[in-house]
């Protein structure tokens, strides 16, 4: 796997981390309700966080996918910041990085390359 988006998964994994230490944190101090508040600005990440596990065996599919929820939890992590969510800003700086890590060019490789499955291909 290339070093991108290895990177990538090692963001999405620490990110989605912090937001389930962070909610039980709110939790603890603030009530159910208030902790479901703030775990909604982190609601693509755990969607992510299950797609960064196919990673090293999907296609291109996966990769569209996570591009298409790290957009939107961008767009769900400016609305927490507008809310004054506390640290709304570090899902939607780690959506950027997932953003630019997984549109460069060796992530289009990895994703786009030819899986055999372990059967060799056929020549005819």
């Amino acid at each position: 796997m290339p070093g991108p988006v290895r990177a990538a998964q090692i963001v999405i994994f620490v990110t989605f981390g912090i937001a389930v230490l962070l909610t039980v944190l709110v939790a603890a101090g603030a009530g159910a309700e208030e902790a479901g508040r703030f775990f909604s600005t982190y609601l693509m990440t755990a969607v992510l966080f299950v797609l960064a596990f196919r990673f090293p065996k999907a296609g291109n599919g996966v990769r569209v996918a996570s591009l298409a929820l790290a957009s939107a939890q961008i767009l769900f992590a400016l609305g927490a910041a507008g809310r004054g969510v506390p640290l709304g800003v570090l899902p939607l700086g780690s959506a950027v990085a997932v953003l630019v890590l997984l549109c460069g060019k060796p992530a289009q490789y990895w994703f786009r390359r030819h899986q055999a499955n372990g059967v060799p291909p056929q020549y005819s």
